[in-house]
């Protein structure tokens, strides 16, 4: 059984992801819009994932490319799931700002 939202906010200063697991779909898309940072976007086949990072965890929101509302939430603590995420980012202006420094 999931415990309130209203419990983590009067008893918790930081989500984990235990907690956050336990919480409804409804109270999970709340706690990713109040308190997540939206890191990166990515697409797979028929499904958009938005990536979040809340407190000390990553939360996947997939969304179908054709609905504004998000089918299902995918929470992890492992730097290794983020890959996909950081292969996508462009590093190569950094390798010129450093050129140009020396």
């Amino acid at each position: 059984m999931a415990l309130p939202l209203r419990f983590y906010k009067q008893t918790c200063h930081v989500m984990t992801l235990i907690y956050f697991k336990q919480l409804a779909t409804d109270q999970k898309k709340t706690t990713v819009l109040r308190h997540g940072t939206f890191l990166s976007e990515k697409n797979y086949g028929l499904f958009r994932t938005m990536l979040y990072q809340v407190d000390g965890f990553y939360v996947e929101v997939y969304f179908t490319r054709f609905s504004k509302a998000a089918v299902w939430y995918r929470s992890f603590d492992s730097i290794k799931n983020l890959q996909p995420y950081l292969q996508q980012i462009d590093i190569s202006s950094l390798f010129q700002d450093v050129s140009m420094s020396r």
